[in-house]
């Protein structure tokens, strides 16, 4: 199943709308919001994507970011000619927000919301997905904002991912109660359950190297410490790009 955040995506759209149009202090009071949003979706995505994630941004320039993230970029030339006579203006889809990878790029764990599950392209539920795995690729906000439901996303049927309909009685409700039910289940389940919900997103080992020193600390921080992830590659230990990231962090 494919992981896309609802609430991020609408997010997402709404900054990249923005983007277009803030000037002067309306934009700089927004920045912290594209900042709190790439860090969320930075954290929670894949080393794959925060790698794509990078190499997209450093061709930016630095004097953009963040806003640079979440920007949607029209292709340059208007379309395409035929050299028998007539021509045919092709349009082109936009370029999708840098931002888009982490979202699409979301790692997989226990507490993801069931509603922000879609059938992958190529499974034997998908075909009903595929209008809004178009949407995001052409970054179609009209469609994308359409498909975005209270539950869940809503397919081109009407389909509310993270329901199951068929053999179980809670399928419409699947999504969102799944953290009333565990509390509910177990006498002593509120205790138990927050306890062992806390350490996940903390581990000390992940947040040291993906917190603001990263994303929210600035472009030149941001634009080196992908350089570094892009170029080391997957054969290098995550202990070793800590310890580049914090050498970045002492440096004056």
């Amino acid at each position: 199943m494919a992981i896309i955040d609802r609430h991020r995506v609408a997010r997402l759209v709404e900054l990249s709308a923005a983007e277009r149009t803030l000037k002067g202090p309306e934009r700089l009071l927004r920045e912290e919001d594209v900042k709190l949003l790439i860090k969320a979706a930075y954290d929670d995505a894949t080393d794959a994507a925060r790698a794509e994630f990078m190499a997209r941004v450093q061709k930016m320039p630095t004097s953009a970011w963040p806003w640079s993230a979440v920007q949607a970029m029209a292709p340059r030339g208007g379309g395409g000619g035929g050299s028998l006579g007539t021509v045919v203006a092709v349009p082109k889809a936009a370029l999708t927000p840098a931002l888009l990878v982490l979202i699409r790029g979301q790692a997989d764990s226990a507490d993801i919301d069931p509603g922000n599950r879609i059938p992958d392209r190529g499974s034997p539920d998908a075909a009903e997905w595929e209008t809004l795995h178009k949407a995001l690729d052409a970054w179609d906000t009209p469609t994308i904002t359409r498909s975005i439901g209270p539950q869940g996303w809503i397919s081109m049927l009407g389909t509310t991912s993270g329901q199951v309909p068929k053999d179980t009685g809670n399928g419409a409700t699947s999504g969102a109660p799944a953290k009333d039910v565990t509390p509910d289940v177990p006498a002593g389940g509120p205790p138990s359950a927050p306890s062992d919900n806390v350490p996940a997103p903390q581990t000390p080992a992940s947040m040291t190297w993906h917190h603001p020193a990263v994303i929210a600390a600035g472009a030149a921080v941001v634009v080196a410490a992908g350089v570094a992830i892009y170029s080391l590659g997957q054969s290098r230990s995550r202990r070793e790009l800590e310890e580049m990231l914090a050498q970045q962090e002492e440096q004056p």
